[in-house]
């Protein structure tokens, strides 16, 4: 990290990108379960929202009950968060009695069996889809995959890599942009511990998530319980991290180490895996036994993706064309926006990942990685307790001061990005106020409501998800300008999928050998 905050602003403002670097672009990933009477919906989704094989804008993700809800990349930060609510809209309408809902951490779920695993059709591709989720389940179990978050893609400005302010990259690497985001990833890893502090909002979970190890619960009631100092319990070992990959190391050094390992780990017969084919009768079980079926299998805080729109694995697509954005998956759902995050927080996340680009990233040593999860771990089950440590280059540090001193550095850069529209300085000082005051964060804030107002949890996201539910269902169809996109969206994408089982002619086997062989 840079010592002299100096450094920082007078990279940028030496440069002739000073102008241009707020006008990144980005895109949002939205899971949300549909819930009916606190229960995961069983019913299948909806055929007036479209195939969630096809459709650009409304799919599903582990579950057909899981909706995956995508904004196109777009500079205008404003305009991807109306489009956001634009969908929210229109699914509102389309999913009879039933609420999206607000909260990372699923309601209570009485058996695996009650979360239904998406369904995508008949075709190759559909198959193929289905038996990577019904892997997923056979590995890790359903109820893990039933957590839902936000995915923040962002892209620097294209017009970023003919400036000066990599010019000293320039020199050492044929592949400018694969080297600068991948050095972006490596901030990003090493600092996610601060969005989690920032932005976790999953101090509860149902009971069924701690398989009878309440050590350090407190009891909320019958079904839920609580850490009285976590901030992102959907972060911490009893969510996306309590899954058998500790022995998936994959490098973030360099794009050509982070594909070859990939290929490594998705070629591996894992011993584990094998068993699972020899349990069970089914015909597609799981793509594969080995230690990752597919790269989207390997979960990370972030990750290098391609725009290529193609269905080609993700390594190919890297590998022809190169890393074009960041897909940064710690976010939380921000139960107190109907959306599940608001402007504010995009221009913080904005600032961060552009500090994340500028600072130097030295490679990751395996010492550094058990420092990173460790420092994850104890944010997402322990981030608001007074006095905590972390571990910064073997050394203990208080989470408050190491946290003052990267807002101290954004602070710098976000006073070069303000512009008439934006004040991206005020946004980082109200952020700032959290570190003092950690009652202010959305975690925080969660756990006080449930507490104070003696709610229960399962009646807290019912309420919050019917009243966002009766706001969009009150809202006219005329103040949504997107309507009529995503209704013709809707309808083309279900005539996709009846092309594409019309013309999967080739059999599954073949499909599957290609798509590892491409």
């Amino acid at each position: 990290m840079i010592n002299d905050v100096e450094d920082l602003t007078k990279k940028v403002f030496n440069s002739d990108a000073i102008d241009i670097l707020p006008s990144g672009s980005f895109g949002i990933e939205k899971e949300s379960l549909r819930v009916s009477q606190s229960t995961i919906s069983t019913k299948l989704h909806q055929a007036s929202m479209g195939s969630p094989l096809c459709h650009r804008y409304i799919t599903t993700d582990f579950s057909e009950a899981q909706l995956e809800l995508i904004t196109p990349p777009v500079v205008d930060k404003k305009k991807g968060l109306i489009f956001l609510e634009n969908i929210h809209h229109f699914v509102s309408h389309n999913i009879d009695d039933e609420i999206i809902w607000p909260l990372s951490m699923p309601p209570l779920i009485q058996s695996d069996e009650d979360i239904p695993i998406a369904s995508y059709g008949s075709s190759n591709l559909g198959l193929f889809k289905t038996t990577y989720r019904n892997g997923l389940s056979h590995r890790y179990g359903r109820t893990m995959q039933a957590i839902s978050g936000i995915h923040f893609n962002y892209s620097l400005p294209e017009e970023i890599w003919e400036t000066s302010l990599f010019d000293r990259e320039k020199t050492v690497s044929k592949n400018l942009k694969g080297a600068i985001y991948f050095r972006t990833l490596r901030n990003l890893h090493r600092m996610n511990w601060l969005i989690l502090y920032f932005l976790g909002a999953s101090p509860v979970v149902t009971k069924n998530f701690l398989k009878n190890n309440h050590s350090g619960f407190q009891k909320l009631n019958n079904h839920a319980y609580y850490l009285p100092f976590a901030t992102s319990l959907r972060m911490s070992d009893l969510g996306y991290q309590n899954i058998n990959q500790s022995k998936v190391a994959i490098s973030l050094n360099s794009l050509q180490q982070y594909i070859f390992d990939l290929k490594q780990a998705t070629a591996k017969e894992c011993d584990d895996f094998k068993k699972i084919n020899q349990e069970t009768t089914e015909e597609y079980a799981q793509i594969n036994s080995n230690i990752l079926q597919i790269e989207d299998e390997y979960y990370a805080v972030s990750r290098p993706k391609s725009s290529g729109i193609s269905n080609q694995r993700l390594i190919t697509k890297l590998n022809d064309t190169g890393v074009d954005y960041i897909e940064f998956r710690s976010l939380d759902l921000n139960p107190f926006q109907r959306i599940g995050i608001d402007l504010d927080t995009v221009h913080f996340l904005e600032v961060f990942l552009i500090y994340c680009t500028l600072n130097p990233s030295p490679p990751i040593t395996d010492v550094e990685i058990e420092e990173i999860k460790q420092n994850d771990l104890l944010v997402a089950t322990r981030g608001r307790e007074p006095g905590l440590n972390l571990i910064n280059n073997r050394k203990k540090i208080s989470l408050s001061n190491w946290a003052n001193q990267i807002l101290d550095e954004m602070t710098s850069i976000a006073g070069l990005l303000d512009n008439t529209t934006t004040d991206f300085s005020s946004i980082i000082d109200k952020f700032s106020n959290q570190i003092a005051d950690s009652e202010q964060t959305l975690s925080a804030m969660l756990l006080n409501k449930v507490l104070t107002e003696k709610i229960d949890f399962l009646e807290l996201g019912r309420t919050i998800g019917n009243d966002y539910k009766n706001y969009y269902i009150g809202m006219e169809v005329s103040k949504n300008s997107e309507w009529s996109l995503l209704e013709d969206e809707s309808a083309d994408s279900l005539k996709r999928q009846v092309q594409l089982e019309q013309d999967s002619k080739q059999s599954f086997k073949d499909f599957a050998k290609e798509y590892f062989n491409e």
